[in-house]
């Protein structure tokens, strides 16, 4: 089956507060939303395309650009889609958040159809039920205390931290106030963002006692180091940007020094993409922390799903950026409770974006 209609929309969402990316401070998060239809307009599929200042290399307008020059001649049949192939029908060199927001809303319009959820060949008999969430945690001491203690009571017990090599004496104060507040109740990630040279980051969590953090994500501007930090500070280190920029990386890194890896599909380009590293760090006991980009309820909910048919057990994703929206435009996206939410309600709550909340840019029948 193919579509018979596709539109474009677009979106600016406040941040509740500012939002530190990569050196800069975000105010609003502004996107696309992909809608596909039947041709008897009794079903749709929408997925999200957001690229992120500071994270993606290309803009907003630029994967608008190639939406609209694009999206009229695509193949865009749905019938037998999963996770590891929805990109098939789809052109090489696309921006990797054109290609995920294309792939997610034909895996949701298949979804509407079928009234099955997207899975992919070779999952678990059964997915995840639950799927714990990691709390983002940035800026002061005090602030980071005061933001943690607020999660902590709804039940999170795994803390994002951002560090920065500019600031690594803050690092040492903010780990240390979290550890004298909640000692081993909870589990602590930092993420430097390749903000590191080796010998100062050596240098800086030597001072931090072995297991207290359960992983660094990036730790180092030239991530080859890794095995050398691992070994002089004992510390483990998560790919993030790596996998993306390089990925035969994950071939070149002993496994040993790895304490994660963080997928975030919409710079990973595709969800074959995202799922491959997935499946090869679980095989290899690495847990696989599904990601997101302070993506809508639409990219959230839709990584909720392929998160919960990647383990039995999944590791806490980064799934609670939609805290920091002042809104969203899918109603009731997410429940939490004692920091886990249910995938697939999540999933389902998402396919039905409350579109009065975006701007209409164009639509095509195909």
């Amino acid at each position: 089956m193919k579509p018979g209609f596709a539109s474009i929309y677009r979106y600016s969402i406040p941040f509740v507060r500012p939002v530190p990316v990569r050196g800069s401070s975000l105010d609003t998060r502004d996107g696309l939303v992909i809608g596909v239809q039947t041709p008897d307009s009794l079903y749709a599929g929408y997925g999200e395309i957001a690229p992120l200042q500071g994270l993606h290399e290309e803009t907003l307008n630029e994967a608008l650009e190639m939406c609209t020059s694009l999206l009229p001649t695509l193949d865009l049949s749905i019938g037998d889609l999963s996770f590891s192939d929805a990109g098939r029908n789809l052109p090489s060199g696309l921006f990797p958040s054109v290609q995920a927001g294309i792939e997610m809303s034909l895996l949701n319009l298949q979804s509407a159809v079928t009234a099955s959820l997207p899975s992919f060949p070779g999952a678990p008999p059964e997915a995840a039920k639950t799927l714990p969430l990691n709390a983002l945690l940035f800026g002061s001491a005090k602030s980071v205390l005061s933001m943690a203690e607020e999660y902590f009571h709804k039940g999170y017990r795994t803390f994002k931290l951002k560090v920065h090599a500019a600031e690594p004496e803050l690092a040492v104060e903010q780990v240390r106030s979290l550890r004298n507040a909640f000692g081993d109740e909870i589990s602590l990630r930092l993420d430097s963002n390749r903000s590191f040279e080796l010998e100062d980051a050596c240098s800086l969590f030597s001072r931090i006692p072995r297991g207290t953090i359960e992983y660094i994500e990036e730790p180092l501007a030239d991530p080859y180091g890794i095995p050398e930090f691992f070994s002089r500070t004992g510390l483990r280190a998560a790919l993030d940007e790596s996998l993306w920029i390089n990925p035969c990386i994950w071939n070149e890194l002993p496994h040993e020094c790895l304490g994660g890896v963080v997928l975030k599909p919409s710079r990973l380009g595709s969800f074959s993409r995202t799922l491959h590293f997935a499946l090869k760090a679980e095989e290899k006991g690495i847990p696989a922390v599904i990601s997101a980009a302070y993506e809508t309820g639409i990219s959230l909910g839709f990584y909720a799903r392929l998160a919960s048919v990647i383990s039995v057990k999944p590791a806490p994703c980064g799934l609670d950026t939609f805290r920091q929206l002042s809104r969203d435009i899918v109603p009731d996206a997410f429940s939490i409770k004692e920091g886990c939410l249910l995938p697939e309600k999540a999933y389902r709550n998402t396919l039905k974006p409350d579109l009065s909340t975006l701007e209409l840019v164009e639509t095509w029948i195909l």
